[in-house]
């Protein structure tokens, strides 16, 4: 390669750094005698077909990527595709795991040099579809307590380091019941069973938020939000469940935590809010400009509004983040009602955000764990003038608003707000490093406000 196009090529790779967080991506590796690369996903177009008479749904899915060095390019889609071609050649692919077996990817069967490429992935989608003799529905829900169950449980994705535009265009066939499309993206085009969307570029594989279902199958009651703040903006609310009376319920405690975390933290960071309620016990998740809960999980879903899905974990070992910052205002709230303080960690340490860089799912103990950790970070802010775990949050959010972070992140934003090292707290309340209990609370079930939601209970949300 001559000068000038090796300039080139450095050029193209450093400004595509700067947006899609490929530094943040884990190490390449070796599995089988070939050496799998991670890529930079920067366009994705998700065609979904969905055909009632053959009960059969198919994603085509054409993404435009950037390599970095030569390899074996990592993808990742639960079910096994069926055809995958890269700038309009078959190529084969292969399932692997990580080496620490912590999860399982895909890899492109042949061996690519650094450049701009366009692959297609056709697959069929299994997870998340219901079939009946006249409609259908289809969810894709995810959860963040399991390996695997982010987007590419459905269609084809990347890690979560990776910020990608999406368009999805969703086609149903062999069906004259007319059908709705319930999505955290702006409206291309839209008829009778045919809906196109695009999405921001800032999304990652947890962002999207997808239910199809039957025209009349939900109560839909849509509003307008209206700030409170001069510098914030109204935007619309979908509020859709079983019942109206549950629509109509919801939406006052929507507006009310709204108006909580736009003075806490600043505009609400979405266009819109979609919210699916599902009953009043159950859990929730959260995405982009919308979420799925029950009564109690309303405020702890609509927190991760901001610390989740506008500033995002890059990783698995970021996740506990924003799990122990809604679960510390869920406490901090309910303790206007019930008299109790938390200001010390109740383990001795933990290793919340230091586990396998592969890793893509949060430690289950970040809720309870990593609350308490949130309300001792509190007290000691506190004890300086002025300072809080709150008016560092909203500074925080401010700062990294639609970015993926990792623990590193979170821990210099912290010790520059509070001016002091914190390195040794994190090493042994986060990172583990000084391990001599595990903890007092391993295994404690949180509830009510995140009961994990089991296959089960994902398929009767659909």
């Amino acid at each position: 390669m001559d000068y000038f196009k090796k300039f080139l090529l450095s050029v193209f790779l450093i400004s595509s750094l700067a947006h899609a967080s490929i530094e943040q991506a884990p190490p390449s590796f070796n599995v089988v005698g070939k050496r799998a690369i991670w890529t930079d996903f920067t366009h994705a177009k998700y065609e979904l077909s969905f055909d009632i008479k053959t009960r059969k749904a198919k994603s085509v899915a054409i993404i435009e990527l950037n390599i970095f060095e030569k390899g074996y390019p990592i993808f990742d889609v639960v079910g096994t595709p069926t055809k995958v071609l890269v700038n309009g050649v078959s190529y084969s692919q292969q399932e692997i795991e990580t080496p620490g077996k912590e999860s399982k990817v895909r890899i492109i069967d042949h061996e690519f040099k650094a450049g701009r490429y366009k692959i297609q992935i056709e697959s069929e989608v299994s997870n998340g579809v219901k079939f009946d003799a006249s409609s259908v529905s289809a969810g894709f829900f995810m959860k963040d307590m399991r390996d695997r169950e982010f987007l590419e449980m459905y269609i084809p994705s990347n890690y979560e380091y990776d910020q990608y535009k999406m368009e999805v265009s969703v086609r149903v066939t062999g069906s004259k019941k007319s059908h709705r499309l319930f999505t955290n993206g702006f409206l291309v085009e839209k008829s009778k069973n045919y809906f196109k969307y695009t999405y921001p570029d800032y999304f990652t594989s947890t962002s999207l938020y997808f239910h199809l279902a039957p025209e009349k199958k939900f109560k839909v009651l849509e509003s307008v939000y209206e700030t409170r703040l001069a510098n914030g903006k109204d935007f619309p609310v979908t509020i859709y469940s079983r019942t109206k009376r549950l629509n109509r319920r919801i939406i006052k405690v929507v507006r009310k935590v709204l108006i909580e975390l736009e003075r806490d933290y600043g505009p609400w960071p979405h266009p819109h809010l979609i919210f699916y309620g599902d009953g009043k016990w159950k859990g929730g998740m959260e995405y982009a400009g919308a979420a799925t809960a029950g009564w109690f999980a309303i405020g702890h879903e609509l927190q991760h509004g901001y610390f989740a899905r506008a500033v995002m974990p890059a990783n698995g070992n970021a996740g506990w983040i924003d799990e122990a910052v809604a679960s510390w205002r869920d406490f901090t709230v309910l303790h206007k009602i019930f008299p109790f303080r938390k200001d010390e960690i109740n383990y001795t340490s933990m290793n919340l955000g230091n586990q396998s860089v592969f890793n893509r799912k949060t430690d289950h103990r970040s809720y309870v764990s990593g609350r308490s950790f949130m309300f001792y970070i509190d007290s000691l802010l506190k004890k300086v003038p002025g300072k809080s775990l709150k008016k560092f949050l909203k500074i925080y959010f401010e700062n990294r608003k639609y970015t993926t972070i990792q623990s590193e992140d979170f821990r210099l934003d912290l010790e520059k707000y509070y001016g002091r090292s914190l390195k040794n707290l994190f090493d042994q309340y986060i990172y583990g490093r000084d391990i001599k209990n595990n903890s007092k609370l391993d295994g404690i079930h949180e509830k009510p406000f995140h009961e994990p939601l089991s296959h089960e209970v994902l398929q009767e949300l659909i």
